[in-house]
Formats: C-alpha cells, sequence, structure tokens
C-alpha cells in the first residue's frame, strides 16, 4: 500500500512538473513570436525607408549581382530610360535590360562603365549584345555604337 501511494506521489509530481514544463515552453514561445512581429515590423518599415530614399534620388540607380542579375533599380531609371518599370525586376538580366535600352535607343555604347574591361571582359560583353541582334540592320547599329577598343578587341578575338 505503502509503494501505491509512493507512485501515486511521483505521479502527480511528474505531472506537476510536466504541467509547468508545458506553461513555461508556451510563455516563451509567445515571447518568442512577440519578437519575431517586432522585429518584422522593424525591418519592414527600414525597407519601406529604403525604397523612398532610392525612389527619390534624382539619378537613375541600378543594382546587379556577380551574375549579372538585377537587384533592384529606381523609378528614375526606368524614366532615364524609356524601360517600363514592370519590366524591371528583381532577378532580371543585364542583357535583358541592354536589349530594352536598344529597343527604347537609349543605349550609347557604356558597355565599358560596367567594370574594368580586360580583352576576355571586351568580348563577353561585345558578344551578350550581339548574341541577341543578329538580324543584319540591327547588328551594324549594335556594332556602331559600341567605343572603339571594345570593336577592336574583339575583332582581334574574332580573328584568332
Amino acid at each position: 500500500m505503502a509503494a501505491k501511494s509512493s507512485r501515486r506521489t511521483a505521479n502527480a509530481t511528474d505531472q506537476a512538473g510536466l504541467a509547468t514544463l508545458l506553461k513555461l515552453a508556451l510563455a516563451s514561445y509567445e515571447n518568442l513570436e512577440r519578437e519575431l512581429r517586432t522585429t518584422n515590423a522593424t525591418l519592414e518599415a527600414q525597407a519601406r525607408r529604403f525604397e523612398t530614399a532610392i525612389d527619390n534620388i534624382s539619378q537613375g540607380i541600378c543594382f546587379f549581382d556577380a551574375d549579372e542579375r538585377l537587384i533592384l533599380c529606381n523609378r528614375r531609371y526606368a524614366e532615364i530610360y524609356g524601360i517600363p518599370t514592370e519590366k524591371l525586376h528583381a532577378g532580371g538580366m543585364l542583357s535583358e535590360i541592354v536589349e530594352l535600352r536598344l529597343a527604347t535607343q537609349t543605349f550609347k555604347a557604356e558597355l565599358e562603365l560596367i567594370r574594368p574591361l580586360d580583352s576576355e571582359d571586351a568580348f563577353r560583353a561585345v558578344s551578350k549584345v550581339l548574341a541577341h541582334h543578329v538580324e543584319e540592320g540591327q547588328m551594324h547599329k549594335v556594332w556602331d555604337s559600341l567605343p572603339g577598343e571594345i570593336r577592336r578587341v574583339a575583332e582581334a578575338q574574332q580573328a584568332a
């Protein structure tokens, strides 16, 4: 009988301990959830301020990652180059934007400004643009718009 009583006491103690542990876990979860909501609200507010600042700069701004994918650009960039804003989306390729600029005739041989050029960079830059414009008339227009240095490098690479 004493054994039964001691088991009941142990069970009651275990159940009370589990109930307390459950309450603590629930309180911790609720606290973490509250902190997460607060952090998210803060980050969203910062993102809105950042987007507002970028969109209100008078210069056109465009950022790309190492794979030449668009990270962000502002409304002014789209206005300057006559590109519909819905066509400038995160993840879009630099070559697509060059195509859009060619279509709006706002491309002015700016390839040398993309990054410092060595002969391989120049050839890749020219190849990317020219590969998308194989129609004869358009090809001449694109080729003529390239800086002389880039044309010379491309011609040398092609001859090699």
